[in-house]
């Protein structure tokens, strides 16, 4: 599961950046400027630039140098998303940081070995209130516009 806690239409759109080639973009994944200049499904250990909110869509393989098509997306600051987790979150969990332990278009996943530094502040779980432990809501703490080390 991967979503915005809140409904992002009214975040404004994240400046146009091309695309990698070939890549694939699903709702709700996040991304980040490569080391190229191109917009790339974020990874495990990346900063986080922002969410895709297109309804889904793969970058063309000459993408880069040929179709240059922009996918959408919205900066990741002060963004609350929800994801799924790879174990039940807990109450010592919030608070806590994580990284993404899989980085799979439409289907990002938290590992929960949270700890003092991480891709993600965990703010809280089972965002509907259905008992669901292991979807849990976080905010990115290592936004790729800050200048500190990612650790």
């Amino acid at each position: 599961m991967q979503d915005f806690r809140h409904d992002p239409a009214g975040l404004g759109r994240g400046y146009p950046i091309i695309g990698n080639n070939s890549a694939q973009f699903s709702y709700a994944d996040a991304v980040y400027i490569d080391l190229d200049g191109f917009l790339a499904l974020s990874s495990t250990t990346n900063k986080i630039h922002g969410y895709y909110v297109g309804a889904g869509e793969t970058m063309a393989s000459d993408n880069e140098t040929v179709a240059k098509k922009c996918p959408d997306y919205v900066y990741a600051q002060d963004v609350e998303m929800i994801y799924g987790s790879d174990q039940a979150c807990t109450q010592t969990d919030i608070g806590t940081y994580a990284d993404f332990g899989t980085a799979t278009t439409g289907a990002f996943e938290l590992n929960l070995a949270g700890g003092a530094t991480g891709q993600f502040l965990i703010l809280g779980f089972d965002p509907e209130g259905e008992g669901d432990t292991d979807v849990v809501v976080v905010v990115a703490a290592e936004i790729q516009k800050a200048a500190f080390a990612q650790s």
